[in-house]
């Protein structure tokens, strides 16, 4: 019925009321891999590395906090960029941190277009299947703009990895 790359945690289908987060740099502390995806392009990204690794995230417990305080009136979607080999990895860290969700969608085998595009193509299907996106939080400012830009209400969340990357965007 769902794509196979949307992972269910509870029996709670998809539909009505819906709050996404991002997972790196609102839940999970992706900081100690970053050095595996340097800005420079004049270095290689070594992206296996970096999604791999993320078995070290530490909690970013305010993050869990405020997943874990929406009202069950909410469907809660974890809309992450990890790829699909993190699956095992990513679910279990999930449920070690106890980290509330209905769903968590990653990357499916092949889905390698950028970040930005590739949630916006996610948050249209999950409108497609009847979320009622309320709310969406990342912390790439390009995402919170994409967001925006789709009339829906984001809210940027300060990570730390984007601030030397000089992107053209407002997020505020």
């Amino acid at each position: 019925m769902y794509p196979q790359n949307w992972i269910p945690n509870t029996r709670r289908p998809i539909g009505g009321r819906t709050i996404v987060f991002d997972l790196d740099g609102v839940i999970a502390d992706a900081g100690h891999r970053q050095h595996f995806v340097p800005d420079d392009r004049s270095v290689a990204k070594n992206w296996m590395a970096f999604f791999n690794a993320c078995v070290d995230d530490p909690l970013i417990e305010q993050g869990r906090r405020l997943i874990g305080s929406v009202s069950d009136e909410f469907c809660v979607v974890i809309l992450t960029a990890r790829i699909h080999d993190t699956r095992e990895k990513t679910v279990a860290w999930l449920a070690a941190n106890d980290v509330r969700h209905d769903w968590l969608i990653l990357r499916g085998p092949r889905q390698g277009s950028p970040s930005t595009q590739w949630k916006q193509g996610q948050l249209e299907l999950l409108q497609a299947a009847g979320a009622e996106i309320e709310l969406a939080l990342d912390d790439d400012p390009r995402n919170t703009a994409m967001v925006r830009a789709m009339g829906l209400t984001a809210m940027y969340v300060h990570s730390g990895y984007y601030d030397d990357r000089g992107f053209d965007v407002d997020f505020r």
